[in-house]
């Protein structure tokens, strides 16, 4: 269910749509950076990290004890994985918050606000949520103009 956006919101509208792509771009990419890593962490053992005694930037290879906690990760350092899941996890809080504020001005069903969030968890979706739901609120912007 839509309906045609009114008159005086036209503005705060097109400015939230510039925050919605430029979030869902961000979260696309820091998503298929997570995949990466995630995909490193559970070939290699391995999680990426910082300032740790084996240089700049690095693998560090860890082994999991019977509990399966790490074991073996650099004591001094940060590790870069674990940093990257935090922060994407923020995004996706930015990404949902754009994705509120355009479905509420839109007045969109439920439906299409859930899926829309789906596209900061699932690979690659939030780029094309983006693409075709900001096509869908630019023409029904058209409409109001």
């Amino acid at each position: 269910m839509t309906s045609t956006p009114q008159n005086d919101q036209v503005t705060t509208i097109r400015g939230v749509l510039k925050y919605f792509k430029a979030t869902s771009y961000i979260t696309g990419i820091f998503l298929l950076v997570i995949m990466v890593l995630w995909g490193i962490r559970l070939s290699l053992h391995a999680d990426f990290w910082l300032g740790g005694p084996s240089g700049f930037i690095s693998l560090a290879y860890y082994s999991l004890d019977e509990a399966g906690t790490k074991v073996g990760l650099p004591e001094s350092g940060l590790d870069l994985t674990s940093v990257s899941l935090i922060v994407h996890g923020w995004l996706y809080v930015a990404y949902l918050f754009g994705d509120f504020r355009l479905w509420t001005l839109m007045r969109w069903s439920f439906g299409r606000f859930l899926l829309i969030a789906l596209g900061g968890v699932v690979p690659l979706l939030s780029f094309f949520t983006e693409n075709h739901f900001a096509k869908v609120a630019e023409a029904d912007l058209k409409k109001v103009v």
